[in-house]
């Protein structure tokens, strides 16, 4: 045989006395590889799985052997060495708390020895903390979230009544393994990130604190130069944007101009709605006023067919005095202030006037 086969002889077909299991395993599946000759086991720390050709598996162990639709004669087309005994997987976990404000740190101890070496061979676990972390995060979450993170010691608590409860049983199962799983919540981190979350919400608060009694000695101080600055009137206020921000020295103007074509534009009319209503008379209004509110109406006719319109300040008209009462009709076509005659004498039978007596 050559050196060259040798080597390939060798590497097909490890020496198994040879071959020890590391201390800290990470899954049980140690190898795969193809025999060259009759395969023959000789190793306690593992068992090889075999698989033919037909499909048939058998699982061999230094104590015997388990076959399943073997051939008569048929040899092994691959074998896997899956590692017997019971072993650790340890590493630490995440957990929200309520509302997931925060975080609980967690150790996990998760015992593992494999129970079914065919179905740890077909899944091909290599790594058992990377193939249950999932799984035991998405049950112990459930748990954590009820809790804040001041109750640190009723989620240890909560967690291990739910670990001996029996509904643990199957975990791993899919996988092949037996396992046995230990979770120890880290009070003394919860106890510290507590701490500190109430130290960060108490600066946090006097920071607030400090903020708003700037502002509010800010409002104070400048609460007088305000006052000021609304009591002189719109001038003073315009000066005031004007020195603050030159640049805006345009707009400014453009805006003292409009209000000043608005007045007077409202003052002419309401000049003229006095007139209109009788309130003034024509003559008590100056030649120049008066030739400045018939320019107004002149340039209005064109544009407005109706004159010009009702100034928003004009005077309501004044009422009509009531008509003093009328008197009754006196009767018979009498007035009712005239002195009665006296009656006309009478005539005697004879005709004669009468003597009185």
């Amino acid at each position: 045989m050559t050196h060259q086969a040798w080597g390939q002889q060798w590497q097909a077909q490890p020496r198994q006395a040879e071959f020890v299991l590391p201390d800290e395993l990470r899954g049980p599946f140690v190898r795969e590889f193809t025999p060259t000759s009759a395969y023959r086991h000789q190793i306690s720390q593992v068992a090889a799985v075999l698989y033919y050709r037909n499909g048939g598996h058998s699982v061999v162990t230094v104590r015997g052997a388990e076959h399943h639709n073997k051939p008569m004669m048929g040899r092994p087309t691959s074998v896997c060495w899956i590692a017997r005994g019971r072993h650790q997987a340890r590493f630490q976990l995440e957990l929200p708390s309520r509302g997931d404000r925060s975080r609980f740190t967690a150790g996990a101890d998760v015992n593992w020895e494999v129970q079914d070496f065919h179905l740890a061979a077909e899944k091909r676990v290599v790594d058992v903390e990377r193939m249950l972390r999932p799984s035991l995060e998405a049950r112990l979450r459930g748990i954590s979230r009820r809790y804040g993170l001041d109750a640190a010691q009723e989620v240890d608590e909560a967690i291990q009544a739910e670990l001996i409860s029996g509904r643990w049983r199957d975990f791993g199962t899919e996988l092949g393994l037996y396992t046995e799983v230990f979770i120890r919540i880290d009070l003394g981190r919860a106890a510290a990130d507590h701490h500190a979350q109430m130290v960060a919400v108490q600066q946090g608060s006097e920071v607030q604190q400090a903020i708003d009694s700037a502002n509010k000695a800010r409002i104070l101080a400048n609460m007088e130069d305000a006052q000021k600055l609304i009591s002189a009137g719109e001038t003073v206020q315009y000066a005031t944007l004007l020195a603050q921000d030159p640049s805006r020295a345009q707009d400014i103007l453009v805006e003292l101009q409009r209000q000043a074509r608005d007045q007077r534009q409202g003052a002419l009319d309401y000049l003229s709605n006095l007139i209109n209503q009788g309130m003034v008379q024509r003559h008590q209004i100056d030649d120049q006023v008066q030739a400045l509110i018939d320019y107004g109406r002149t340039v209005a006719a064109g544009v407005l067919p109706n004159g010009l319109p009702m100034a928003p300040t004009a005077l309501p008209t004044p009422p009509v005095p009531p008509m003093p009462p009328v008197p009754p009709a006196a009767v018979h076509g009498t007035h009712p202030d005239a002195i009665p005659a006296p009656p006309a004498p009478q005539d005697d039978a004879a005709g004669r006037p009468g003597h009185g007596g």
